[in-house]
Parts: C-alpha cells; structure tokens; sequence
C-alpha cells in the first residue's frame, strides 16, 4: 500500500514480546497487529521492537532468551529488514530497500539492578531503553506507583551511560519526578515514544503541556499512540487521535509529533485502525480534514527519522 507522505516510522511496537509468548514469526504472524508482509503494505520503513520483562521473574534471562529469538528471526529475515545497531546499518537503511528494526528494552527490569549489564545488552543490539514500565525499579518510578521518589542513584547513573553510548532515552511510563529527573540530567535528545496529550484525555500515562514542551525543547518527539483508553472514552475512532495531534504541535511544535503505535502491547485499537495496514489511512484522513503534506510527512516519520539521524550520526 503506498502513501504520498513519505516513509511510516513507527516507534514502538511489541510484537516480540507477543511471539515469545504466543509463538509464530515475524515472517507471517496474522494473530498480532504486524508482521514483515503487513509492514510492507503499510509502507513502513522502520519499526522500534520493544522487549519489557514487566514483572517477569528472571527478567535478565528471559530478556536474552527474546533477543536470541529475534537474533534467529533477523537471519532468516535479512534480505527483507536491516538491524539499525550503528551509524553504518542507519546509513545502509536510508537508502530504503529494506525495513529497519532497532531494539528496544521497555523498562529496565532486565538489569535486575546491575548497571554493567547495560553493557550486555549494547553488546546484544539494543539502542532504545526506557527506565521503567509502570513499577518501581532500581532505577525510577513508573506512572503506577502512588508516590513517585524520583531517579535512585542508579536511575541517575544509567541515565549518563545511556548517553555515553549513544543510547536513546525514551521517557514511556515514567512517573512525573522521575521524568523530570531524566530531563534535568540529559544533554542530548530524548523522546517519548508512545503516549499521548493528557489536556486532550486525562490519563495517567499522557503527557502535560510542561512534559511535551521539555521534551521538544532537547529536539525530541512524542509518538501518537493508538491505545484507546489514552485516546478518549467509549468507541473510538483513528479520528479521535487529531485533537492529541493538534495538540502536540500547539504545545511542542510541528518537529514533535510522530507515531508510537504499541501495536501488539495493546489488547484493542481504534476502530479503523486495527493493524498496522490502518496508518495510510489514518494519514489520508489528515489530508482530508486539512492537514498540509508535510506535516501528515513529518508525523508519519519525518520528525522520528530526523531525531534517529542525531543518535545515528553520518560517518565519513
């Protein structure tokens, strides 16, 4: 299915975590949101994996055991996606025949409270993590815990090596000390990949004015996510997503915007947009109720591919 509005990045999904559970492959999953035939449909040129342990016991081990699955996936898959783990594979990306994937760990369970093993898992592929999921963690507090304490010493140590090594920083689930602790110590970029505007739609996981504006202010983005009950009440449509849109660029600016789905992290979607095959016809629907073609470009994945070009900088 092609678009007119340039190439889709979506950045976050958690389709792997859905196979480990459920089985198939990313080759042919037709039981999840996306697999490698529907993102081709769709035009999407690079997907944000997510792997999050949540409260998992042995959240380290079975993490690794996920990676080598994907590792498996990735070699049988090679001639059709690209493993986004250095400034070489992103360039190799660009140049769009094939659909990049870059790994992400959602929540830092995995490190079970040991800083080295963010060591281990650069050394396995990962270039995206978030400090929690919705818990508390050695390292942060998540949206879901009463009364949020802020980043521990680790929180505050991880999140210098993050940007030592060129790790992007995702501010998904975090707790509003805790966010504002990321924020008061990062030097580069961060972005929040999937949530949405909480003056559109209370809920605890959007974000306030202040949040969309700090985090645009480091040159980040926010992901549009498609999860109803961060959208709006009762039955809602891909239309429903324009007031959370609309916002975003009033508060954070046209650069903002992007698309964070949480495709298979989510157990419904927006009535029209129940697989990633809906985006092209999410965008349309911009263009149909006035958006210009480069914004519907940039929120599709202009604004996420300029914010990954900085954390995958050109090499002579």
């Amino acid at each position: 299915m092609d678009n007119n509005y340039g190439p889709i990045l979506d950045g976050h999904a958690d389709t792997l975590v859905r196979l480990e559970e459920e089985g198939g492959s990313l080759g042919h999953a037709p039981h999840l949101h996306l697999d490698l035939p529907r993102l081709k449909k769709a035009g999407v040129s690079l997907q944000v994996l997510a792997i999050c342990a949540a409260q998992r016991p042995a959240a380290s081990a079975w993490a690794e055991h996920v990676i080598a699955r994907w590792r498996q996936e990735y070699n049988r898959c090679r001639e059709q996606i690209i493993w986004i783990r250095s400034a070489s594979d992103f360039k190799a990306w660009s140049q769009g025949q094939k659909i990049g994937v870059i790994l992400a760990l959602e929540g830092l369970e995995p490190l079970e409270g040991e800083l080295s093993r963010l060591d281990d898992y650069y050394e396995q592929g990962v270039r995206m993590l978030s400090l929690t999921w919705n818990g508390a963690n050695a390292f942060a507090c998540g949206v879901g815990v009463p009364n949020d304490s802020g980043l521990t010493g680790l929180g505050k140590a991880v999140v210098k090596m993050a940007e030592e090594r060129g790790m992007i920083l995702d501010l998904s689930h975090l707790g509003r000390k805790s966010f504002f602790g990321v924020i008061d110590l990062v030097q580069q970029a961060v972005c929040v990949s999937h949530a949405n505007v909480a003056q559109v739609h209370a809920h605890r996981r959007n974000l306030t004015a202040e949040q969309i504006r700090l985090v645009a202010a480091t040159g980040g983005t926010v992901g549009l996510t498609f999860y109803p009950p961060f959208i709006g009440a009762g039955t809602v449509r891909s239309d429903d997503l324009i007031p959370h849109l609309e916002a975003l660029i009033r508060i954070g600016g046209e650069d903002c915007p992007a698309l964070g789905s949480d495709f298979d992290g989510i157990d419904c979607a927006p009535t029209d947009l129940p697989d990633v095959t809906g985006i092209p016809n999410f965008l349309k629907r911009l263009d149909a109720v006035g958006f210009s073609r480069e914004i519907i470009g940039k929120v599709a994945g202009g604004n996420f591919n300029r914010f990954l070009k900085g954390k995958f900088p050109a090499t002579s």
